[in-house]
């Protein structure tokens, strides 16, 4: 079909979607079969897809937030209430602290106490499948399914890659779940109730709940941009379905909204995504310089080039960034009409993934989400103008009928649906052995439990004991939490990964202390000798510290009283001869970490 002749007004040859079909509903031309896939494609091809998306995701523990996470929910169960002010650091003590995460850390601390870190790993992997199984459900009716779960290929890859023990496991559920109602809500208005329930749990576990309002919006955006300009700009009016559901629709946006100041924190809660959000635009600069997960992806191919698309991760989500933007312009190509809904959903999204290489997961669900979307309307268009320009599938078709075509395959697979398959089977074969984390990052072999020599336990257990100073200097900020989980609250950090709380003057009085320590000078002990306060224990880990570490072995008045493969831990001279710990072997902290 012709450009010019998909734009103008459906002829007998290209049978138009009905006028009542919305931006995110299904809109098959009348008369048009959807694409049929055998009894067996229709359970093996998602079957397969959640089942490599669930393998992908079994890899050995190594997000450092987590502990700060497990020892917040085991104190909230203790306690029987959430935290309102800091808990973990002495610079931010008495800085109020907004911890929308309670619900997930909750929820880690009792599967942790039933199967420790190894059951917390396979219960992500179960919920982040969950999320793929239902976005996918989301879209793409019409659409060979050997196609539709081809395109969901690379957006595995990039969830593969922040498929982390963190509060966005639970995110990327909820976020699905919201997508899922929002493509179907044409068709059975009733799923909307729903949303607010969602909204509920979802601000008690994490601060992407705004993602499901941001969703909310575009849809509402949509609706007043049909109403006003519906029959104009390839724009769909409103139906009169889409019309009398509006009061049920708004009703249960209004709960929705409301469901975000149901949380401990009321208001102040339902606002913090905005004040991170401000946090991270206006001051992104700074903090992507010092955290990986900030960096835009412009900034990897900057500091890469080419080499940069050898990353499969990276690779992957450049893949579903096209597919999404070649999908709007192949479903406006073939229908002519605009669906707003979709390309503010899509704009949102791309939005986050260009500020930070973080959003990577979500950007992924959501933009398959409407690539599927798209490539199923295209699709259908297509064979409805295929088989109204042949007068009907006859004998001498090239293109039989998906009618045609799917009694033809009901005793077993299409070649299509068994290449899928067999990519999928492969998929899973390359991850259990281990040759898919060699060709990626290198950093999630294919198991279960802690990541091997990484985690600080020893050290901050170390540092914990009797008589060792209760203030401590941590680096990196990751591992400060691996001392929180072991020694805290009581014993504080100077610094902590949670930049929910901690600011961008304690990310620099941090590293000011730090770049002392490299030189060798004393200055830094100012911090605290001038206000009366004991000098710290100073916990350096390994992996990122050798640097400081080689300082504070030359300076005078310090001593490294511990070491392991993992970090040194050093003391004062005078605390450390009060505590009759003499010095160590420093050697074991520059051995080669492999």
């Amino acid at each position: 079909m012709s450009r010019q002749r998909s734009r103008s007004a459906p002829e007998s040859t290209a049978p138009a979607a009905p006028q009542g079909a919305s931006c995110g509903a299904r809109t098959e031309p009348e008369g048009v079969a959807l694409s049929p896939a055998s009894p067996v494609a229709r359970w093996l091809l998602p079957g397969l897809l959640g089942v490599v998306t669930f393998l992908g995701l079994l890899f050995p523990l190594y997000d450092t937030d987590f502990w700060w996470h497990l020892r917040t929910g085991e104190w909230i169960l203790r306690q029987g209430w959430v935290p309102q002010l800091d808990l973990y650091t002495f610079t931010d003590a008495d800085r109020p602290w907004i911890d929308l995460h309670w619900g997930f850390q909750v929820l880690i601390a009792l599967l942790h106490r039933m199967g420790g870190v190894s059951l917390v790993i396979v219960v992500k992997g179960l919920v982040i499948a969950a999320a793929v199984l239902v976005a996918f459900r989301a879209t793409g009716e019409g659409w060979p399914l050997a196609r539709r779960v081809a395109c969901w290929l690379p957006a595995v890859i990039c969830i593969w890659g922040r498929g982390y023990e963190r509060p966005e496991m639970l995110s990327q559920l909820f976020l699905a779940i919201w997508l899922w109602v929002a493509f179907r809500v044409e068709r059975e208005p009733q799923w909307v109730w729903l949303l607010p329930v969602v909204q509920l749990v979802w601000v008690n576990c994490h601060a992407l709940f705004v993602l499901g309002l941001v969703v909310a919006g575009c849809g509402v955006a949509d609706w007043a941009l049909r109403l006003v300009w519906g029959g104009r700009f390839g724009l769909q009016p409103l139906s009169a379905t889409t019309l009398a559901t509006l009061r049920t629709r708004a009703v249960a946006g209004l709960l929705a909204i409301g469901a975000a100041l149901i949380n401990p924190y009321f208001e102040e809660g339902a606002l913090f995504p905005f004040t991170l959000y401000q946090k991270f635009t206006n001051e992104q600069a700074f903090y992507s310089r010092l955290i990986g997960e900030f960096q835009q992806p412009k900034v990897f191919v900057m500091a890469y080039g080419p080499r940069a698309f050898a990353n499969p991760y990276f690779a992957a989500e450049a893949l579903v960034a096209l597919l999404a933007i070649g999908s709007v312009v192949l479903q406006w190509r073939r229908t002519g009409r605009v669906q707003p809904f979709r390309l503010l959903l899509l704009g949102a999204f791309l939005h986050l993934a260009w500020e930070a290489a973080r959003n990577t997961n979500i950007f992924a669900l959501v933009a398959t989400t409407i690539a599927c979307a798209n490539f199923a309307e295209a699709w259908l268009v297509r064979s409805a103008s295929v088989q109204s320009a042949s007068g009907g599938a006859g004998a001498d078709d090239e293109r039989p009928t998906a009618t045609a075509a799917g009694s033809q395959r009901a005793a077993g697979l299409t070649r299509g649906e068994l290449t899928v398959a067999s990519v999928l089977s492969v998929g899973a074969l390359l991850v259990v052995t281990g040759v898919w984390n060699r060709v990626a990052e290198g950093n999630k072999p294919f198991g279960l439990g802690e990541a091997r020599d990484w985690f600080i336990h020893d050290a901050a257990r170390f540092a914990g004991r009797e008589g060792m100073p209760e203030l401590a200097v941590v680096n990196h900020v990751g591992q400060a939490a691996v001392y929180e989980y072991h020694n805290g609250p009581g014993r504080s950090v100077l610094m902590d990964g949670r930049l929910e709380v901690c600011t961008r003057k304690t990310f620099e009085m941090l590293y000011s202390v730090l770049g002392s320590m490299v030189a060798g000078r004393k200055e830094w002990e100012g911090l605290f000798t001038s206000s009366g306060a004991e000098l710290p224990v100073v916990i350096l880990d390994t992996h990122t510290s050798r640097k400081p570490i080689e300082g504070l072995l030359r300076t005078p008045g310090w001593r490294l009283v511990y070491a392991d493969r993992t970090a040194g831990v050093f003391l004062s001279e005078a605390r450390a001869d009060r505590l009759e710990l003499p010095a160590v072997d420093s050697r074991i902290l520059f051995a080669d970490p492999r």
